[in-house]
């Protein structure tokens, strides 16, 4: 049987196919609430779906957005993509989903790919990328949303959501620095990365106020996976005098921290206070409970859309005032995996 056609749906409800149109484009405000329901009626009893590429045309929109995260085995992408998926859904937007895993390559071709595709938007949520690849886009007329992009590009078709890391981490400093530590260590992500060096800054400033000066914290390189944890660890404790505290970039790092001190028979946080970023959802589940830093990755995700959404000039109701470039705070969870520093005997 053939696919009906908005000429069928025409005919069949007596109309004209611009009458069709207008109740498929939902601007039937000044029709009749009797025609627009009975040709409602009409679709529902033929089964007859809109083309989406005519519908693209009429609109000059093709309903979809591209969606760049850094790595989709993490958690901490799974909110984020739930929450954009909250607002563009509602707002009858299909989202692309892009895994870049920390190549800037990989984030070429899918700009390439976007453009190709005429998508009507892309949100960013990586740091991984050049300012390059914001560039392309925004000369092809797609308006960008990108987190944590410092210094933010200077564009009318670009917004920024700046996660506010130095509240968050500044309190994890402090708190070690009141349970008596030392000795400290960071496992940051990949150098390349905006967000890794931001954080490292971050760490580094809040204990040089304590009068810890940063040539005397242990920083390694990291690439945010349990892998990386473990591997830090090992060279960690290879050192003459190991630190007593980590704080790690992500919390998959500090989680393969905590494993890799079991499997070396020492305590968290009896041996080792370690302090994680972002608050997966299994951060406050593993042994012991991890002490991070959290992140609100659904609200980001919603901020990031609407913001988008408003530079497609659509109406969004919510009851955050959404702007350019707009802030989310960080908030230290302390749990069990720190404690005062074990006193040498």
């Amino acid at each position: 049987m053939a696919r009906p056609t908005i000429e069928d749906v025409a005919r069949t409800a007596q109309v004209s196919k611009s009458t069709v149109s207008r109740v498929l484009n939902d601007s039937s405000e000044y029709m009749r609430e009797q025609t627009r329901s009975h040709v409602l009626a009409v679709i529902r009893d033929l089964g007859y779906r809109p083309s989406g590429v005519a519908r693209s045309l009429t609109l000059k929109r093709t309903q979809t957005i591209g969606l760049l995260v850094s790595d989709i085995s993490n958690p901490f992408y799974a909110d984020v993509i739930l929450g954009v998926e909250s607002i563009a859904l509602a707002h009858n937007f299909d989202i692309f989903l892009c895994n870049t895993m920390y190549d800037p390559q990989r984030g070429s071709r899918f700009a390439d790919s976007l453009i190709d595709k005429q998508v009507d938007g892309v949100l960013v949520t990586t740091t991984s990328l050049s300012d390059q690849f914001v560039v392309e886009l925004v000369s092809n007329q797609i308006p960008v949303v990108a987190l944590d992009w410092t210094p933010p590009p200077l564009d009318e078709k670009v917004g920024v959501v700046i996660s506010n890391f130095e509240t968050g981490i500044a309190e994890a400093a402090n708190h070690l620095v009141d349970l008596g530590h030392q000795r400290f260590a960071h496992i940051g992500g990949p150098p390349h990365i905006r967000t890794s060096r931001r954080k490292r800054e971050a760490f580094l400033g809040a204990l040089r106020a304590h009068g810890i000066e940063p040539a005397n914290v242990v920083v390694i390189d990291g690439n945010m996976s349990f892998a990386s944890g473990k591997a830090a660890l090992i060279e960690l404790l290879a050192l003459a005098k190991p630190p007593t505290a980590i704080f790690a970039a992500d919390d998959l790092t500090a989680i393969g921290v905590i494993g890799e001190a079991r499997t070396r028979g020492l305590q968290v946080p009896r041996d080792l206070s370690v302090i994680g970023f972002g608050d997966v959802p299994f951060a406050a589940q593993v042994m012991p409970p991890l002490t991070t830093i959290a992140l609100p990755r659904h609200e980001i995700g919603r901020i990031m859309m609407t913001m988008l959404l408003d530079l497609l000039h659509n109406s969004v109701n919510l009851p955050n005032t959404i702007t350019p470039m707009q802030q989310v705070e960080t908030q230290l969870f302390i749990r069990e995996s720190t404690a005062p520093v074990k006193k040498a005997h």
